[in-house]
Order: C-alpha cells, then structure tokens, then sequence
C-alpha cells in the first residue's frame, strides 16, 4: 500500500526534511515532491510504501 504525507516547510528547512524521510522510509520512499506557494514556503509530498500486517 502506498501512503504520502504532507509536511510544509521553509527553504532551509528542506535538506533535513528530506533526509529524515530518506533515512525512515529507506527502500520504500517512492516519491519526494516539494512545491513552492507564492508566500515562499514549500510543500512537500513524501509517497512511500507500506505493507500491510496481518
């Protein structure tokens, strides 16, 4: 199952935010996509994948 979450963030806030998704999801980080509004602040989509338990 794939999951994405949502953070916001500040320009000097990215190389951390990406590098702690990295560092959690590993093998299953799928997707990072950061997204600038007009106010200078950044979105960022980090899609990974899950498995299920049973």
């Amino acid at each position: 199952m794939e999951l994405t979450i949502r953070k916001k963030a500040f320009l000097e806030e990215l190389p951390d935010l990406v590098r702690k998704a990295v560092e959690e999801y590993g093998t299953g980080l799928k997707i990072v996509e950061i997204k600038e509004d007009d106010k200078g602040c950044y979105t960022v989509m980090i899609t990974y994948e899950r498995e299920l338990r049973r």
